[in-house]
């Protein structure tokens, strides 16, 4: 009995809640009333993506989902997974496969059959000089063959969530299987950004391949993003890194990671043309950066800042529990626009850390999402709820490829209901009714059991 009047409690508690986070007794803005995005500029790139890597938001998009061909970008995804499979000492060795099928037009540092190489220095000749014999080399080190070093890239992108790509080589050559899109690249790139040592190699400008078995001058591996480098016209302090591709049927191709202040951005570029590939990075990223705000949801969200869910422990519970939002969940949301603005959805879904998931939108656009988690009072520590937007970035979090509503509910209206009291005398009274009847029930079982027991002692008699 004590078990089911604790659940039931626990169940009105959590609608109370949802009917807060659904503005149940708000008034709610239809998305055809609200005034649109910041206008977005317009790029020479035939599909792109701008992304916030922390909250989600997908801030612009070009054909982000048409599959198109990565060229050199490919090579993303290599040094993601030699940065997870092996460690920077390790050495790697050129084959004679690898070097002959070499061909004029190759990016390439002139690498020699048997030459010897660190994990680390393959990474900045991978990255900064595109060398595709070195992404060879390093998929041969870790997977034995090209073949299959590309299945598993093909599984690894599924699991950063880039369900619309297929590799076929480690190097990004043309291959007509060979293919991603604007918003997988992102979600690669996301998973990469993850490493610091990612960032590092991504951010010099150059780095000089030293000497070894083979080769007896030091070669200079260079940046080919022009915008990490001070003195290129392209320069921009924001851009962290990135990669750049090219090949006749890609076109030119930009990945670009940057940071301005607390607010990390991702850019997809592709199927661009020379140069303007910066141009069209350098529009999308001043147009996140000026256009759009990083708000931390539990500081900025006033329902979740009140002493509303203060008193919400069952009577029947053992432990003080505490419905609240996660503290360290962000939004991006355009300047001058409130969170009292956005509409909102609640997915229910149970995991280890939360029992449900608002979704915060503006229109048609997701601006991220928190978790609602049910935890003893007081459970955050000072760390965790100081978590500083310095590594923000080591949040990852997945954008969604559509706007899907799956285990949803949203509830809004154009007319406020009455103040909150009334809702809490609803809920008391309905608390009231569903125990009264349980007692009740349980009664007339035990009279029914008392009535059989009395025939039976009548027939022994």
């Amino acid at each position: 009995m004590k078990k089911i009047i604790t659940y039931i409690v626990s169940f009105v508690m959590v609608l109370s809640i949802i009917g807060q986070a659904t503005n149940i007794y708000n008034t709610a803005t239809y998305a055809d009333t609200k005034p649109g995005f910041p206008k977005a500029p317009d790029i020479f790139g035939k599909s792109a993506i701008l992304i916030n890597p922390v909250t989600g938001t997908i801030l612009y998009e070009k054909d982000s989902h048409k599959k198109m061909y990565p060229a050199s970008i490919t090579k993303i995804m290599t040094a993601l997974l030699t940065l997870e499979n092996c460690k920077m000492n390790e050495e790697i060795v050129y084959s004679k496969k690898n070097i002959e099928s070499l061909t004029w037009e190759d990016s390439n540092i002139e690498c020699k059959v048997g030459e010897k190489m660190t994990v680390k220095d393959g990474l900045y000749a991978l990255m900064l000089a595109s060398a595709n014999e070195t992404a060879t080399a390093l998929a041969e080190h870790i997977s034995g063959s090209t073949e299959n070093f590309t299945k598993l890239m093909n599984d690894r992108a599924k699991q950063a969530g880039a369900t619309d790509t297929h590799f076929a080589n480690a190097n990004g050559l043309h291959d007509d299987n060979h293919y991603v899109t604007a918003y997988d690249m992102a979600m690669i790139m996301n998973d990469a950004i993850q490493y610091p040592a990612f960032l590092d190699v991504i951010h010099a400008t150059e780095y000089t391949i030293p000497a070894n078995n083979k080769r007896k001058k030091p070669y200079p591996s260079i940046q080919r993003h022009m915008m990490i480098h001070p003195t290129s016209q392209y320069y921009d302090a924001d851009v962290i890194g990135g990669k750049t591709g090219y090949t006749d049927q890609a076109g030119k191709c930009l990945v670009t990671y940057a940071k301005r202040g607390n607010v990390p951005l991702i850019s997809v570029v592709l199927k661009s043309d020379g140069d303007v590939v910066f141009d069209d990075t350098k529009k999308l990223l001043d147009y996140g950066f000026d256009n759009f705000e990083f708000l931390n949801i539990y500081e900025n969200d006033t329902r979740f800042n009140t002493n509303t869910f203060d008193n919400l422990a069952s009577p029947f519970a053992s432990t003080d529990k505490t419905i609240t939002v996660d503290k360290d969940t962000f939004i991006m949301i355009p300047k001058g626009v409130s969170i009292a603005d956005l509409d909102t959805e609640v997915s229910f879904h149970l995991t280890d850390d939360s029992f449900a998931t608002i979704t915060y939108k503006y229109g048609n656009h997701i601006m991220g999402s928190a978790k609602m988690k049910y935890i003893n009072s007081g459970s955050y520590s000072e760390k965790e709820i100081s978590t500083t937007t310095e590594s923000i970035t080591e949040k990852k979090v997945t954008p969604a490829k559509k706007e899907k509503t799956t285990q949803s509910e949203t509830k809004k209206t154009n007319k406020p209901v009455n103040s909150s009291h009334l809702l809490t005398i609803i809920i008391i009274v309905f608390v009231i009714i569903i125990i009264v009847s349980i007692l009740t029930a349980i009664m007339l079982h035990r009279r029914k059991l008392n009535r059989i027991r009395a025939m039976k002692r009548r027939r022994n008699r």
